[in-house]
């Protein structure tokens, strides 16, 4: 199981190539995979504001706070868990 982090789409900026995307569920969730190795690096939803990006695609997370959890029971053993929250549209959701 992979463990996400949502940032908003205003202001993104790609360094480098973008990543090649394909559609994991037609006209709704695209994936982004790198264009060098093919590692999955990000989701997006078509319409979407906001952008996941693969926790482990990211060059420095020590200074994010995580706000939301899915699949808590499927979490990795060594992110420690999040409190019980729900997205709200102020969050982006």
């Amino acid at each position: 199981m992979m463990s996400w982090v949502c940032f908003p789409l205003a202001g993104l900026v790609w360094i480098g190539r973008e990543p090649v995307w394909f559609y994991t569920y037609p006209q709704k969730t695209r994936r982004g995979r790198c264009p060098d190795c093919g590692g999955q690096l990000c989701a997006l939803d078509d319409g979407a504001t906001s952008i996941a990006f693969n926790f482990s695609a990211l060059d420095d997370s020590s200074d994010l706070v995580p706000a939301f959890q899915s699949y808590a029971h499927d979490a990795v053993s060594w992110l420690r868990p999040v409190p019980d929250t729900r997205p709200t549209a102020a969050a982006g959701s």
